[in-house]
């Protein structure tokens, strides 16, 4: 499966056209040269890249990590080093996220406490809920993730 135009890989590997074509431009991926006709041509490696991204892109790597550890390699060099620190910034990050979202979790978990007890002793008001009026500021998502506003 050599010589695969921009269609053909990207069937292949199950990514969409423009995909390939963005990371085209921002140099994840490279044709292995052109036809006649001017279309990108790529080979059987143009499919490791892309299962490097997909995995890359699931463990949380940027495109800028992903692109720098390709072109490690790409220079015929080992990019294992480079790796460890970006591993090193995402568990960071994780271990940032993963207290935020402890925090969040006790704070609603109190706030539900209270909004069942002043349901069930009838001292709910109406209006807006007096009880999450005064929750705590951390339950606010201001300081959770962007993925989970």
């Amino acid at each position: 499966m050599s010589n695969l135009r921009i269609g053909q890989l990207a069937r292949a590997a199950d990514f969409t056209e423009k995909t390939l074509r963005f990371y085209d431009e921002i140099g994840l991926l490279r044709p292995s040269g052109r036809s006649a006709s001017g279309y990108r041509l790529y080979d059987e490696q143009a499919i490791e890249r892309l299962r490097f991204v997909r995995r890359a892109q699931g463990l949380g790597l940027s495109l800028d990590d992903m692109r720098t550890i390709l072109e490690i390699g790409d220079e015929g060099r080992v990019p294992c080093g480079h790796v460890v620190s970006v591993v090193d910034r995402e568990l960071a990050r994780v271990d940032g996220q993963l207290r935020r979202l402890r925090s969040l979790r006790r704070d609603l978990v109190m706030l539900r406490g209270r909004l069942s007890d002043g349901i069930a002793s009838g001292r709910a008001k109406p209006g807006y809920c007096e009880h999450l009026a005064k929750a705590p500021e951390s339950s606010t998502r201001r300081d959770a993730p962007n993925h989970i506003r």
